[in-house]
């Protein structure tokens, strides 16, 4: 991260920092230690990679300082807030009990047999899996920058209480990649010619990344493709959805809506996911190793962010104007 901060002072630097942040994407392959450990570790990685191409997208910044706070305000529009240091008791109890959820999935993972009628048990575990991931998320980034002093941006926004399938990918999960990649890069373009190109071009993009990112830590083809075919499948899902009008439904049907058509398609995720991290250890052991990534993730966004800021209240680096993100469009939409 600090080489792309270092690097991206120049376009040509800055293209030089996307290329060494994707090739060293590779080096969960060359770690000896079990696959859940290197998927752990390939995540993280990803992180200077989506700041290499965010800087490379951008204008030139000048000064690390203030190409940190363009990263840390989610590319100059979410600023960062200071506020009075303080505990917040809410996301530490979000936090627990989406830590016991993940605890018992992963047990009942381990638990049931990988084959025969006990499937749908193991498919429908590993999908609880990632949205107690995306819950834990949801509450360690509140947590950790309120010890801080600090409001940063959210990176998850609690994926499974969303009321379609287009609130669930473009405001509750994985929110820098959508608002900062995905939509103003591949779907807006697009989208001047057609809508419908458009949103099935972002979801290919997201699609391929995710197949060659497990290619990478895999090195399955097979199991690659499928893991990637899943995101092909979302367009189709937001295409019926909007012939529904799921967005008028009562906020509980629309919601179960969401998390059935996504457990419906989930085993394109989740069945590759959980072959690729052979989880075999005690569920307990996995829970601390995701648990203890999370709060270092967050805590090294938090750093960040502090590092960033000024004397001022609000974080921005200069020359920077927040965009009206509460009436822009969402990604897809």
């Amino acid at each position: 991260m600090v080489l792309v901060l270092v690097l991206s002072a120049h376009p040509i630097g800055a293209r030089a920092g996307v290329l060494m942040a994707g090739l060293l994407l590779a080096v969960p392959c060359f770690v000896w230690s079990p696959p859940f450990s290197r998927f752990l570790l390939m995540g993280i990685m990803c992180t200077p990679f989506a700041a290499a191409t965010a800087l490379v997208l951008a204008p030139p910044i000048p000064g690390i300082r203030a190409r940190l706070a363009y990263l840390c305000s989610w590319c100059g529009t979410h600023p960062v807030n200071r506020r009075a240091r303080g505990f917040d008791a809410a996301s530490l109890l979000q936090l627990i009990v989406a830590t016991a959820v993940l605890d018992a999935a992963i047990a009942t993972v381990i638990a049931v047999p990988s084959s025969g009628r006990w499937l749908p048990v193991r498919w429908l575990a590993g999908g609880i899996m990632i949205l107690a991931f995306g819950e834990m998320l949801t509450a360690c980034f509140p947590l950790v920058a309120t010890a801080f002093g600090l409001t940063v941006p959210p990176l998850m926004q609690s994926p499974w209480r969303s009321m379609s399938v287009t609130e669930f990918w473009t405001k509750r999960w994985n929110i820098f990649v959508s608002e900062k990649i995905l939509r103003p890069y591949c779907f807006a373009p697009l989208a001047r010619r057609s809508v419908a190109l458009a949103l099935f071009a972002a979801f290919a993009v997201s699609g391929v990344s995710h197949a060659l990112l497990a290619f990478i830590a895999l090195g399955r083809w097979r199991i690659s493709l499928i893991w990637g075919t899943f995101f092909l499948v979302q367009p189709l899902l937001i295409a019926a959805e909007r012939r529904l009008a799921v967005r008028r439904w009562p906020p509980a049907a629309a919601r179960a809506w969401t998390l059935t058509v996504l457990a419906i398609t989930s085993p394109l995720f989740v069945e590759p996911m959980l072959q690729g991290l052979s989880i075999q250890d005690r569920a307990l052991t996995q829970t601390v190793g995701v648990l203890g990534c999370l709060i270092v993730f967050s805590g090294i966004v938090s750093l960040a962010s502090l590092a960033s800021c000024s004397a001022a209240p609000r974080c921005m680096p200069p020359n920077t104007t927040l965009e009206p993100t509460t009436t822009a469009p969402s990604t897809f939409d």
